[in-house]
């Protein structure tokens, strides 16, 4: 059976598929690993994965493709999620995934949002998630990740920092650690190498 790992948050505009991306970029290095595109109108990581690179390490498909017969074949399964869920979808995606990663900006409207899309999940007694700070400017990522692991709220050690590299790969149908026109791509790659380390310590 294989790992899943979904990515979800209430909030839209959070980091969602570029984390899936490249989680699943990293994942695809330690075993066979399928990202699965729930968002039915834009399939946005469907899209960022077609590109002609050929140095991807995953297989991408639209969610309703993704039969059991499918999915056995994977160590891996990567659900990017299509954003908006309601509460009981975050639970119910949580229950059927080994591990919920749960993104988030370190700004005051993102910070509001994220409290909405907790709260669901810590009154079903949900602990299989993971906080991940990810577009981190400054010192706020540190700031709102010990804010978080004071309220005992479960959250990655490692930060993802904001970068106009993301956009780019994403134009270019590219994974981060092939943008060698931006110099802080390769950071925010490395940073998103830490963040699947550590993702597979928890499942």
């Amino acid at each position: 059976m294989p790992k899943i790992i979904s990515i979800g948050n209430m909030k839209g505009g959070v980091g969602k598929t570029t984390t899936s991306i490249h989680l699943a970029q990293h994942l695809g290095r330690k075993g066979k690993t399928l990202l699965l595109d729930a968002d039915e109108k834009l399939q946005s990581a469907v899209d960022w994965r077609s590109g002609e690179f050929d140095g991807w390490t995953f297989d991408a498909l639209p969610f309703p493709e993704a039969t059991p017969a499918v999915t056995a074949k994977y160590d891996y399964v990567i659900i990017d999620t299509k954003g908006n869920e309601q509460g009981d979808d975050l639970v119910a995606l949580a229950q059927g995934s080994d591990l919920l990663i749960v993104p988030t900006k370190a700004d005051g409207t993102s910070w509001r949002g994220l409290l909405r899309t907790l709260k669901p999940l810590i009154d079903g007694g949900v602990q299989n998630y993971r906080v991940l700070i990810v577009a981190n400017v400054g010192g706020r990522g540190e700031e709102l990740r010990h804010t978080l692991a004071e309220q005992d709220i479960p959250v990655l050690t490692s930060l993802v920092r904001s970068s106009t590299a993301v956009g780019d790969a994403s134009e270019m149908q590219i994974p981060l650690e092939a943008h060698t026109t931006n110099r802080y791509a390769k950071l925010v790659s490395l940073e998103y190498s830490s963040v699947a380390r550590e993702v597979l310590s928890h499942v």
